[in-house]
């Protein structure tokens, strides 16, 4: 004769919760599915590590406050993951670099003050813009046709009427303090 053990009241509360849980299932899939090419499969799996997280927590007396929100954070986290782990195998097939790069933009991880943290193509441009107008004549010139233009250093040189050394120390220079720059802007 079998013998089970008795649960205690933290186990049979687990379980509780995550019989509770399970009703959150089929949206969850729902929701991960869209973004797979609509193949079931990933994201049940998805799901599923969200689920198998879940337990884990609890048993390890991890306090959850909102189990949907919870669950839902998570499933993002893993569908981005596997997303991620799709383009890596090239098992993705784009029509273009435009949607490969709407479905990267759409695998960041889940984080609440995202938004808060998002640094702008303006911002990027306006902190660039505030550097680059710091630099003197001559190093505005340097910066211009060696990342703008794209230029050889050799040819810079020659159009600048300059031996090669000289643009290339120049050159070295203006990165030193263009890094600086960088490092610093906050402090500018």
């Amino acid at each position: 004769m079998i013998k089970f053990k008795q649960k205690n009241s933290s186990e049979k509360s687990i379980d509780k919760i995550m019989e509770d849980c399970e009703r959150y299932r089929k949206d969850l899939i729902r929701y991960c599915y869209q973004f797979f090419e609509y193949e079931y499969e990933y994201a049940e799996d998805c799901v599923q590590e969200a689920y198998v997280a879940l337990l884990e927590n609890l048993n390890n007396g991890i306090e959850i406050k909102n189990y949907k929100s919870w669950l839902y954070a998570v499933v993002l986290n893993y569908k981005n993951k596997a997303i991620k782990d799709k383009i890596k195998r090239n098992e993705f097939v784009f029509t273009d670099n435009e949607e490969k790069d709407e479905v990267i933009e759409n695998s960041k991880p889940y984080n609440p003050d995202y938004i808060d943290q998002m640094t702008t193509d303006k911002m990027i441009e306006e902190r660039a813009l505030h550097i680059i107008s710091q630099l003197n004549p001559d190093e505005k010139e340097l910066y211009i046709l060696y990342y703008w233009k794209h230029k050889k250093l050799k040819d810079i040189a020659i159009e600048l009427n300059v031996t090669h050394a000289t643009i290339r120390k120049r050159h070295e220079k203006l990165k030193k303090k263009l890094n600086f720059k960088i490092k610093n802007f906050e402090n500018l």
